[in-house]
Formats: structure tokens, C-alpha cells, sequence
């Protein structure tokens, strides 16, 4: 292993990280404080939305997501420094137009999230008592992120980035291959059946990752954000000079 192909995806990484927290948490701090409703778009492919059963166990890989995708990026990085800038021009024109998208159009899943049966009479206010231990980090993952940016969902963009990035690298391992696919698909199936998500919030975000990836790949941004990460990383001696050792 060459620490060296390692160590500089972590600014990078850092920044895609920040990124993260402003755009989603920032979002949600916003609709805490200000009150800022969302829309419940349940009625988009409503007879879809009613099939989907849920299933208190898939919050496990639901809560994997964070060191799933840390794993994602690295593995990408690893490989090829222009994957990893090229996916990191992905995140950064995603993660902004869902920044934006949230704070004009908010979204909201609290009346999904009661379908659930983990609330008694269908009032989200008042949670069962008697719930088991699964069921019992279903009801903190609702209590803690709280019902909106929910259009586009984030763990399924997150997610299909790094499947993107996978799968766009002829070099990465097949066993690494096999379980970016497999963990991350789990995710965002996981976003379903917890009652995090309607479906059109994957589609959306599905889509969102797609295009921007085509659009965005081996374009000025990318080779721009590979030329300033470049000389953070010259400067803390992090830097690779991507030479497969």
C-alpha cells in the first residue's frame, strides 16, 4: 500500500466534508429556526409510495453511509487522481444546487415517517414507548435529522456518486468494485423502506448525480479543483504524483 496515494485525497476529502455539512445541515438549521415548511410531495407516484413497506432493519446500512462512502472516496482517489477531481466537480455542483434547492423549494416527510407505526394515533408528536432496540435508532435517526431536505435525497446522491466513480476505473479490485455497489445500492434502497424518502427524492437524485457527472468530467472545474488541491498539498507535502508504485 502507498501511503502516499492515501494521504492526499484528505484535504479533499475535508472539503467535500465541509461542503456536506453546509449545504445539508445547513439547510436544516435554517428550517429549524426560521420554521421554513416544507412540501410533501408524497403524491408523486403515490401508488408506489404506499407499496413500500417498512422495514426497521435497513436503518443499519442506512447509518453505514458515512464510513461507506469515506471508504468510496478513498478507493476512488487511490486509483486515479483525475476520478477523484472529476468526482469531486460532481459533489460540488450537486451539493450546490441542492443547497439551493432546499432553502427556495423545501421539502418535508413527516407525514411518511408516521406511516411507519413507530407513533401512536399517527401523531408524530408522540412516539411508542415501547419500542425495541432497532426501532429505537429509527426514532433517533428521525429525531436527530429531522423531516425536511428530503427532494433530492443525499444519501442517494452521495451514494451513486461513488458508484459512479467506481465504476468509471478499469483498475479498481473487483471485490472493491462488488461491495461499493453493493453497500451503496443498500442505502438507497435503505432511504425507502426507513420512510426517509419518496422515490421521486431518489430519482431526482439519481438524475441530478448522472447528469452533473457528464456535464462536469474533464472539464475546467474539475482540472481546477485538481490544480488548487494540488498546491494545498505541495504545500503540506501530501502531494502524489499518481505514479502506480
Amino acid at each position: 500500500m502507498n501511503w502516499k496515494r492515501i494521504r492526499y485525497i484528505v484535504i479533499p476529502f475535508l472539503f467535500m466534508l465541509l461542503l456536506l455539512f453546509i449545504t445539508y445541515f445547513g439547510n436544516q438549521l435554517y428550517a429549524g429556526v426560521f420554521g421554513n415548511p416544507g412540501v410533501d410531495y408524497s403524491y408523486i407516484f403515490l401508488k408506489f409510495n404506499q407499496i413500500v413497506p417498512f422495514l426497521d432493519w435497513t436503518i443499519y446500512p442506512y447509518i453505514l453511509a458515512y464510513p461507506v462512502w469515506f471508504i468510496g472516496v478513498f478507493v476512488i482517489g487511490y486509483y486515479s487522481k483525475k476520478n477523484l477531481y472529476n468526482i469531486m466537480a460532481v459533489v460540488l455542483v450537486t451539493f450546490i444546487i441542492c443547497g439551493i434547492w432546499w432553502l427556495l423549494f423545501q421539502s418535508d416527510v413527516e407525514s411518511w415517517r408516521v406511516t411507519s407505526g413507530l407513533f401512536l394515533d399517527g401523531n408524530y408528536l408522540t412516539p411508542r414507548t415501547d419500542l425495541n432496540f432497532t426501532e429505537s435508532i429509527v426514532m433517533w435517526i428521525y429525531m436527530s435529522a429531522g423531516p425536511r431536505n428530503a427532494l433530492p435525497s443525499m444519501h442517494t446522491l452521495i451514494s451513486w456518486i461513488c458508484i459512479i466513480g467506481i465504476r468509471m476505473d478499469k483498475r479498481i479490485p473487483k471485490g472493491l468494485v462488488i461491495f461499493t455497489w453493493i453497500m451503496n445500492l443498500a442505502i438507497i434502497i435503505s432511504t425507502q423502506t426507513t420512510k426517509q424518502h419518496y422515490i421521486i427524492d431518489a430519482i431526482v437524485a439519481l438524475a441530478i448525480a448522472e447528469v452533473a457527472y457528464w456535464l462536469v468530467r474533464n472539464s475546467k472545474l474539475a482540472k481546477g479543483l485538481e490544480k488548487i488541491f494540488d498546491r494545498l498539498n505541495l504545500k503540506c507535502k501530501l502531494e502524489w504524483d499518481e505514479i502506480i508504485r
